[in-house]
């Protein structure tokens, strides 16, 4: 059987010479909700009766015939009440039932592939089937499926797509803002009406349609759209660490040449500017207009959010919002924040708490940067439900400064976040026992050894370990050594060779086995 489907119209058929014959199912077999309201059930077959010694098999027979008297009686009144749902429950879904067939009749179903920020145009011939003209409304239960009612717009796609059919400006008629829109139809005519639908949700559909219906309000027609997702390309992806509760304020920079090729438009005094979007609606995006061969940026404003929650959402640089120029992917981890005061060359201890969730977990913790941060513990652990674990966390940092720095807790079977931290950590420089001056010469292929000088304050035996903030530059003879109370010790220095004059300091710290700093020596390095 074929069908041909025009909005407003019901479906002509064409059948087959061939009939086909199928047999008829009683309703409770096709429908589970009246089956559920029947009284009736299937009579038992065979039922045992015990019998009573010494009953002859008169008196059992006529038992036997008084029950079965009392069974049809109750049948019969059991499937008289089900005769009655039955005829109650037809008269409430007589009308639904029509109404879902005659919705079938005047529904039109198109498939689109649609793929993220892009604008998908089709048209929808619609007709008034009646004698007298109608005033059609225009409803969209979805807010990604929208009636093109600009000419401009329509215009606009029409040649993208390379469309044929006739263009009518003013077609539609809008009460307000906001208002669904309206148009005149005269008897028996037939009309081109132009949506579009476009999504910026990533790899989520759901059926959309558009009711187009009469003075009286009842559908004259539907056109139905089924969505299929079609992967996109991601141009550039951002990643930021914010912590929690807390607004991310961005603005990504554009150089002249990058902001073109993305496909910045220019006024008439030559100002160039990009038109953006972003997928989250509670994310302020918006892009600055720059004079030529300037710069132009991007501003973001995102809500803040606890932790460790990942906020994920898309940026599309679209100069007509009907095909993305470019797709930037932007992830937003929200972690706790922690501040972290220390000083150079000497670890500080810290403490993290991690709380437990519903069930018992196997946890492991890792650092952003496994030679300045250091968890105890640094295996795989059990974290118990509801219970709260204590963290240790060992700074070290080599270099003063403010920097940042990430701890992560994950779920080593699941392989979900658990926790997340923000170090802030602010590293002031040591107190410089000794200061040296030593001359490299340049150009020499294997480097310098140096040797330093240094006594042992304690009465006791010590063991001391040594390190530098430059290991690319200085490396030591032995990293750590031990020496008697009041001894001296020669620290061998091997420098790395340079090809080329100039000055560097490098900084030598010699703590205790602690990681605590005993001195600090200063080495002005002269390569000449």
């Amino acid at each position: 059987m074929q069908c041909v489907l025009v909005g407003g119209c019901r479906p002509v058929c064409f059948a087959a010479r061939n009939t086909r014959t199928r047999r008829a199912q009683r309703l409770p077999e096709i429908d589970g909700e009246l089956a559920s309201l029947l009284q009736s059930r299937i009579r038992e077959v065979g039922r045992a009766l015990s019998q009573v010694r010494g009953e002859t098999e008169e008196v059992r027979q006529r038992k036997m015939d008084r029950m079965a008297a009392v069974h049809q009686r109750e049948e019969r009144v059991r499937h008289a009440a089900d005769l009655h749902v039955i005829e109650v429950y037809r008269e409430r879904c007589k009308a639904e039932g029509i109404t879902t067939m005659l919705s079938q009749a005047i529904t039109a179903t198109h498939t689109l592939y649609a793929t993220l920020a892009t604008a998908e145009f089709f048209e929808f011939v619609l007709k008034n089937p009646f004698n007298v003209p109608q005033t059609v409304t225009i409803e969209c239960d979805d807010p990604e499926l929208s009636i093109i009612v600009k000419a401009e717009e329509w215009r606009y796609f029409k040649d993208l797509t390379k469309t044929s059919t006739p263009l009518e400006a003013e077609m539609f008629h809008l009460k307000g803002s906001g208002s669904a829109p309206q148009l005149y139809l005269r008897p028996k005519e037939s009309v081109h009406i132009p949506l579009k639908y476009q999504t910026f949700l990533s790899g989520l559909s759901w059926p959309s349609k558009a009711i187009f219906r009469a003075e009286d309000g009842q559908p004259l027609a539907i056109c139905q759209v089924r969505v299929e997702p079609t992967p996109h390309v991601v141009d550039q992806t951002f990643r930021f660490y914010q912590p929690e509760l807390n607004f991310l304020k961005k603005a990504i920079r554009l150089p002249p040449a990058a902001a073109s090729r993305a496909g910045a438009a220019h006024d008439r005094h030559g100002h160039a500017s990009l038109h953006v979007r972003c997928s989250d609606p509670s994310v302020i995006c918006h892009a600055s207009s720059a004079a030529p061969g300037e710069p132009q940026d991007i501003y973001l404003k995102v809500p803040g959010a606890p932790s460790p929650q990942i906020k994920k959402f898309f940026i599309t640089v679209d100069p007509w919002l009907a095909s993305p120029a470019q797709i930037w992917q932007v992830y937003v981890h929200y972690l706790q924040r922690l501040d972290v005061s220390c000083v150079c060359g000497t670890r500080s201890w810290h403490s993290l708490v991690l709380r437990g969730t519903q069930t018992i977990r196997k946890v492991q913790c890792y650092t952003s940067h496994p030679l300045d941060l250091q968890v105890d513990p640094g295996e795989v652990f059990a974290l118990p439900a509801l219970a709260v674990q204590d963290i240790r966390l060992g700074v070290r940092l080599l270099r003063s400064g403010a920097s940042f720095r990430y701890v992560t807790a994950v779920d080593v079977d699941t392989r979900q976040l658990v926790a997340a931290w923000l170090l802030s950590i602010t590293c002031r420089q040591p107190v410089v026992s000794r200061a040296f001056e030593i001359r490299v010469p340049v150009g020499e292929g294997r480097g310098s050894t140096k040797k330093l000088s240094f006594t042992n304050p304690y009465s006791s035996s010590r063991e001391f370990r040594l390190c530098s903030d430059h290991p690319d530059l200085l490396q030591f003879k032995e990293e750590h050594f031990q020496v008697e109370g009041g001894e001296s010790y020669s620290i061998g220095l091997r420098f790395a060779p340079s090809q080329s004059p100039g000055t560097q300091e490098i900084l030598i710290f010699i703590n205790d086995v602690e990681e605590k700093n005993e001195e600090t020596y200063c080495i002005r390095v002269v390569y000449r």
